[in-house]
């Protein structure tokens, strides 16, 4: 039995010393603020282009029944920033004439194309009251009716926000992760390491930076989510800041589990490196993982409550984004998320004491693919034991 080291570090030491470095020399670097920067011209972009480009299109068009032709003047008047018309009996909102508004004796009923735009009827409808001379003291104290002909406006939203959420889930995880992998190779070919692993565990060497590079990306990560609230907050979208809001908790509890995971793959895949000449073959699994995961959420996008999609939700590293993605659009139960999240933080755990022991051996290793047999002989001489 290997006799306890007396000049070893308590393991809370060890972690916070690795985490405190990780954070001073990614926080403030030049790539990460330029990384940042770029996401939220991104997010800026999403947001206020939409509304500059729509700034010359008409205004919208009110078709309003059952006024008179001095009512009906009365509401262009009042509604000096729509186009007001008289429409024909029956007559449902389009794409064109957004807004219907139709007058009787028994109050007004007031129809708009889309669910989002409830809000805009709302207003529209009670300018036409004023203009309705003819609605009588009983009619004009019914409640309005207002309904939609056309409710796909907040799947689309969603579907949109979801595709925003996956991608930048994506590109954080995934360039933390590679971070992490870099500073473990950097180290191993300057021999840090041979100094680090005599006072310091291999898994708190491994854990403390992957911990370190995540809470940097989980703080750039709140910074983009914080930003994107406040530009929607400011363009006074109401629609796609309430799915904002409901999907920030989720998508930051889906980070760190996804991280967790990642991490900890990036960095057995470091713990390998012996060599430059290393990097090619042990890289390149990852990204074409990194690629299916790519196309699957794409996919998902178009068929978010599939089967197998719902199965690829619970497998990692897929379920880091899918989760999120099929939350947003509405098809993720409470209960798959519990599962999702429970298979891959015991992956995420699972690899990385794997990877503290690839450490361990690569260290001494001239290659990876030395490191990588030596490590199967000695699992499988326990398991024989």
């Amino acid at each position: 039995m290997r006799p306890a080291r007396s000049d070893r570090t308590p393991l809370r030491t060890e972690l916070g010393l690795i985490v405190a470095r990780e954070i001073r020399l990614r926080l403030l670097s030049r790539a990460a603020l330029i990384g940042v920067g770029v996401s939220v011209l991104v997010i800026a972009g999403l947001v206020f282009f939409p509304r500059m480009a729509g700034n010359g299109t008409e205004s919208d068009r009110v078709a309003v029944l059952g006024l008179s032709a001095g009512e009906t003047a009365r509401a262009a008047v009042l509604l000096p920033d729509n186009d007001v018309v008289a429409g024909t009996p029956g007559a449902k909102p389009t794409e064109d004439t957004p807004f219907v508004v139709a007058v009787t004796d028994r109050g007004i009923e007031a129809t708009a194309w889309k669910s989002s735009r409830l809000g805009e009827l709302e207003t529209v409808t009670s300018r036409v009251q004023l203009a309705a001379l003819s609605v009588g003291p009983e009619a004009s104290r019914t409640a309005l009716s207002l309904s939609a002909v056309h409710d796909d406006s907040d799947r689309v939203a969603r579907t949109l926000i979801a595709y925003v959420v996956v991608m930048l889930l994506f590109a954080r995880i995934t360039t933390m992760s590679s971070a992490v992998t870099q500073a473990l190779m950097e180290e191993k070919m300057n021999r840090v390491v041979d100094l680090l692993l005599p006072k310091v565990r291999p898994l708190s060497l491994l854990w403390g930076k992957v911990i370190g590079a995540g809470t940097v990306g989980l703080v750039q990560t709140c910074v983009m989510g914080a930003a994107a609230l406040g530009m929607l907050l400011a363009a006074g979208d109401r629609t796609h800041l309430d799915i904002v809001v409901g999907v920030a908790g989720v998508a930051v509890v889906w980070y760190l589990l996804g991280f967790l995971f990642l991490g900890a793959l990036y960095g057995g895949v470091g713990a390998m490196m012996s060599r430059p000449d290393d990097v090619p073959a042990v890289t390149v699994p990852l990204q074409m993982v990194s690629m299916l995961t790519v196309f699957a959420n794409l996919a998902a996008l178009q068929a978010p409550g599939a089967r197998w999609a719902d199965v690829l939700s619970t497998i990692p590293p897929f379920s880091a984004t899918l989760v999120p993605l099929r939350y947003t659009t509405g098809e993720e139960s409470v209960a798959g998320m519990a599962l999702s999240a429970g298979v891959i933080l015991g992956c995420a755990l699972l690899l990385s004491m794997a990877g503290a022991r690839l450490f361990t051996l690569a260290v001494r290793a001239d290659s990876a693919g030395e490191a990588v047999r030596r490590f199967f002989t000695t699992a499988s001489r326990r398991a024989a034991a």
